[in-house]
């Protein structure tokens, strides 16, 4: 299962939900503040929360079985 990332800010309810979805799946993630910097916040600002592989990415609204298949598991 591939290691995902989780872009995200902070007092985001969204973001945290995502990320509780993450760990109940058992899915390894990263979670990256956009907020930290400029181009992050230029091209995720609106889409948080958004999962990726490096390759793909899930916005708003993903579910369980979207990061599953996105994670390779």
């Amino acid at each position: 299962m591939k290691k995902l990332t989780l872009y995200s800010r902070l007092e985001c309810p969204l973001c945290e939900i995502a990320e509780e979805m993450l760990l109940t799946e058992g899915i390894p993630f990263l979670v990256v503040d956009i907020d930290e910097s400029p181009e992050l916040i230029k091209q995720y600002h609106v889409r948080v929360p958004v999962v990726s592989d490096g390759r793909q990415e899930l916005d708003w609204p993903f579910n369980g079985e979207s990061v599953r298949e996105l994670a390779g598991g």
